[in-house]
């Protein structure tokens, strides 16, 4: 019996010992596979990080610098639309009473052009700008703007190859016009060209020259096309307010004398503004500010003019393809402080915008353009009976005969430097061949 329960006990032991030692091989066993799993699991971990660390670096760095980068045309990715308001059909662009408006009807001086105190030198055929320096530093808001003088500049990066493809458009859609339709092309620079002084382009803020630019695409118009180069006329009077400090476009004073440089090109008399009457509208708040948030800008509001026009006219305007036709004024009559002030002008950005005027000259014009014909085409109304903006972008038809049910034989592309150098803007246009 001992001996059996001996046995009996060795082979409990035995068991007992048995399970121990796998017991401890499987628990070495175990240990190794959990070193495995948590090697495995550091690994993927690590993957995890550098991956999020390159979405955060992708979304925070390199999508904002390069989206940046192609919406350079600030113009474009702006739209300047103003509430509708209908009103009754008007035979004058008489200024706004106060009731219509705030603006504020003042008597237009004599302009005052700030004295330079050297010769302005020619570089191949463009003046170029004589930009007052105080000498103070300039400091990048964003990607692409630079404040300097309490002012914003978006500044341009482009070169000869997108120059010589709008020209190429240009001339494309020039051939797809009528024989008889005179073609125009007006090109503008923006405010870092005509107000950043070189001392500050010299010494790190870069930015492409856009009078080369606007010299390569001249260079390259078939003679079907008319240069209108208004480049030199803003040159000379760069120190006077012919660009916004918060916003991209172009002021009233600067669109008149681009349209100086149209009507000396085709030998037509210009409006003499120095005979209007001036109507002025403080606070504006343009893209620029949006874009950068700048308490420099928003303590450094702009003030937008506008002027009486030499004759009697009213405009009929579709704000959108299709929409109902409104009568209205050729100025928006219920401009007020903000950032759609420059909405004043042809009321903002629609596809169709008709100026009648009783100058009876018999000659009609259409104007295919950006935002920066709204400031210019109202002086046309001195020159032309009527003049018919054609927003690329909200515009879509059959130019041709459009033309031809309209009796124009005159057509001006209008754009600005930005619009210009963005080849989806440049291939929108196409939207008015149908």
């Amino acid at each position: 019996m001992r001996r059996r329960r001996r046995g009996n006990d060795e082979f409990f032991i035995g068991m007992v010992g048995s399970s121990y030692t796998v017991n401890r091989k499987h628990r070495k066993r175990k240990k190794r596979v959990q070193k495995k799993l948590l090697f495995r699991a550091l690994i993927i971990a690590a993957a995890v990080l550098v991956v999020a660390g390159i979405a955060a670096l992708t979304y925070f760095v390199l999508v904002p610098f390069f989206a940046s980068l192609a919406s350079a045309t600030p113009d474009e990715a702006t739209k300047d639309e103003v509430a509708v308001i209908e009103t009754t059909a008007a035979v004058t662009t008489e200024a706004p009473t106060e009731a219509e408006t705030t603006a504020v009807e003042t008597t237009v001086a004599e302009t005052t052009v700030v004295e330079t105190t050297a010769i302005t030198p020619v570089v191949e055929g463009h003046i170029k700008p004589a930009v007052i320096d105080d000498g103070s530093d300039a400091v990048m808001a964003t990607n692409t703007i630079c404040i300097w003088n309490n002012k914003a500049f978006n500044l341009f990066y482009s070169g000869n190859k997108a120059a010589k493809y709008y020209a190429d458009a240009i001339n494309g859609y020039a051939n797809k016009l009528s024989k008889d339709v005179k073609v125009y092309n007006m090109v503008v620079g923006n405010h870092t060209e005509f107000g950043l002084p070189e001392r500050l382009i010299k010494s790190g803020i870069e930015t492409d020259s856009q009078s080369d630019n606007i010299k390569h695409i001249i260079d390259n118009l078939s003679d079907r096309v008319t240069p209108i180069d208004c480049y030199n006329n803003l040159s000379e009077h760069c120190n006077e307010y012919i660009f916004y400090g918060t916003d991209h476009h172009w002021t009233a004073l600067g669109a008149y004398y681009g349209y100086e440089a149209f009507c000396e090109t085709l030998g037509l008399t210009p409006m003499d503004i120095t005979k209007s009457e001036k109507s002025s509208v403080d606070g504006f708040l343009g893209s620029l500010y949006t874009a950068t948030g700048s308490s420099v800008l928003s303590n450094n509001t702009d003030t937008v003019d506008y002027y009486s026009l030499p004759n009697n006219t009213y405009a009929i305007m579709n704000e959108r393809q299709g929409g109902t036709a409104l009568t209205v004024d050729v100025y928006y009559p219920a401009g007020a402080a903000g950032e759609l002030t420059y909405g004043i002008f042809c009321w903002g950005d629609t596809a169709q915008f008709v100026i009648h005027s009783d100058c009876t000259t018999g000659r009609k014009i259409a104007v295919v353009k950006d935002s920066f014909a709204n400031a210019f085409a109202p002086y046309l109304s001195a020159n032309y009976d009527e003049v018919h903006l054609i927003d690329y972008r909200y515009w879509y038809g059959d130019l041709n005969q459009y033309l031809k049910d309209n009796g124009i034989k005159e057509v001006l592309f209008l754009n600005n430097t930005m619009s210009a150098n963005t080849a989806s803007q440049v291939d929108s246009i196409s939207n008015v061949f149908g």
